[in-house]
């Protein structure tokens, strides 16, 4: 690159001036931050879920929230049992698989797939 370009060390997108304060200056506007509201939820697990809500009432935030870590439903007091909302009760992506297959038919694409592996494994090159 040739050192009298115009763009050297200059970020995509940005404007002259010193970051934030130059932008500013050069437009004539300020930003306007959203207040960030971070909510905790304990599942009956004991896992702690603190996900962050922008700007919300108290009667938008949730009441309940999905545990990431076990996937039942985690509460904002800690202990106290909630009910899931929905009509079917949390499974998991191993219940799925074991509603869809019985295990005579998991065991044959479990050893399809080891025999796919192995021939993958020992084919030379």
């Amino acid at each position: 690159m040739h050192p009298s370009h115009g763009l050297r060390a200059v970020r995509v997108g940005s404007v002259t001036g010193a970051g934030l304060a130059g932008w500013q200056a050069n437009s004539g506007r300020s930003l306007d931050f959203v207040r960030k509201v971070p909510v905790r939820y304990w599942c009956p697990q004991g896992h702690e879920t603190v996900p962050v809500f922008a700007d919300l009432t108290e009667a938008e935030i949730p009441q309940s929230w999905d545990c990431p870590k076990c996937g039942q439903t985690a509460g904002r007091e800690r202990g106290l049992l909630v009910q899931h909302s929905g009509d079917e009760p949390f499974k998991s992506h191993l219940d799925y698989v074991k509603e869809r297959r019985t295990p005579a038919e998991a065991a044959e694409a479990l050893d399809r797939a080891l025999t796919e592996l192995r021939r993958h494994r020992t084919a030379p090159g």
